[in-house]
């Protein structure tokens, strides 16, 4: 599946493949109350909320702002009563009591890095509950791969979240070239 005009392996052809693999599984996973129609109104307000970031690279640093959202997530640690599968709407007991995601960025940066002040990530992230079944403290491990300047970066996550899984502080570093994002995230669903 290509876009006209667009490489195959180009930043739009993989948020379109991750926008129909995410339709598929949310139209798979059994029906939820939780994602009522009451939900996702006050979901599409709260995606206003950005994350505020740091990036460094070689002499270029940068503050940021960036947005998210999570077209998928498995979650381990939820009762077997519900669906382990969400699309978008994620409850944070959901994301903090163990859980497997995938998120989609978007990032507006203060200076350029590379050549832009735009950029873009895919996160596969990892949520380990360490205290109080993830509630007040959890650790986030992941890979993500960012979209900047004409560069397209592989960076290790770690991280830890509290704050019954809303404040995420995660720190973010590619050897290739050799950048760091530090990143406060604000997860509210």
């Amino acid at each position: 599946m290509t876009i006209p005009f667009c490489p195959p392996n180009s930043l739009p052809n993989k948020l379109l493949l991750l926008f129909v693999f995410a339709i598929i599984f949310s139209s798979t996973a059994r029906s939820q109350e939780s994602q009522s129609s009451s939900k996702l109104a006050s979901w599409i307000p709260l995606q206003a909320v950005p994350s505020f970031t740091v990036t460094s690279r070689g002499d270029q640093s940068a503050f940021g702002f960036e947005w998210e959202a999570a077209p998928l997530l498995y979650s381990f640690g939820m009762t077997r009563l519900v669906s382990p599968w969400y699309a978008f709407v994620v409850e944070p007991p959901a994301r903090f009591t163990g859980s497997i995601e995938l998120v989609a960025t978007g990032q507006i940066n203060t200076a350029k890095i590379g050549s832009s002040y735009f950029a873009g990530s895919f996160q596969l992230l990892g949520h380990i509950p360490l205290i109080e079944r993830g509630e007040h403290l959890g650790l986030n491990l992941g890979v993500a791969q960012y979209y900047y300047g004409g560069s397209s970066p592989v960076y290790a996550v770690a991280g830890i979240s509290t704050l019954f899984g809303i404040v995420h502080l995660n720190v973010k570093h590619s050897a290739q070239p050799a950048s760091w994002i530090g990143s406060l995230e604000i997860r509210l669903f």
